[in-house]
């Protein structure tokens, strides 16, 4: 009898010894892919998000012309916190200014498209005006060079439109160089069978 008493016992032991086990094992099965995918839609919430943004601190002028950044920089103006603010002027490319940019795209399904663009050009140096006079025929050649190899998919959505502008801003700067663009603003596109 104490032979089978120790057996009992020791059926009792191992089944509490599997029941650990086994619970460990549902937690590791369940709670590990709950885990994964929690961390993966925390990581595409942070990467959709744009979540490396800076935060834009709007600039406010005194009665005397000087800027403050609102962050209570109110002292002599000659500090690291002050912001420094350059006058904005902006050159225009389009039919009106003289200089139309109008091209051939391929479209989705090889068709040819005609795409029209009127660009407007933020500069803060206003001799650079002189510059671009001098200079749009071969900005005008950069930016239809690159315009021709378009497809019509690739001009789809912000990222495409994002896209075009800086690609468009990096032709302007290559053909004015060493002086710079500081953007391209799009004030027209039009695509057109």
């Amino acid at each position: 009898m104490s032979d089978d008493a120790e057996e009992i016992e020791d059926g009792e032991g191992e089944g509490e010894a599997k029941s650990k086990p086994s619970i460990m094992k549902l937690g590791l099965f369940i709670g590990l892919p709950v885990l994964i995918l929690l961390l993966g839609g925390v990581g595409a919430f942070m990467f959709l998000s744009g979540g490396g943004e800076e935060e834009v601190v709007a600039e406010h002028v005194d009665e005397h012309g000087e800027g403050h950044d609102g962050e209570g920089d109110h002292g002599d103006g000659h500090g690291s916190g002050e912001a420094h603010h350059e006058e904005l002027y902006y050159y225009e490319i389009s039919q009106e200014s003289g200089h139309p940019i109008i091209v051939n795209i391929r479209g989705s399904d090889g068709r040819p498209l005609l795409m029209q663009l009127e660009l407007s050009l933020e500069i803060t140096d206003p001799h650079l005006v002189e510059v671009l006079d001098a200079q749009m025929p071969v900005v005008i050649d950069q930016m239809t060079t690159f315009l021709r190899e378009l497809r019509e998919d690739d001009l789809y959505g912000s990222a495409g439109n994002h896209r075009l502008k800086l690609e468009l801003l990096r032709r302007v700067n290559l053909a004015i160089a060493p002086n710079e663009v500081n953007q391209v603003l799009i004030l027209r596109f039009l695509i057109s069978d």
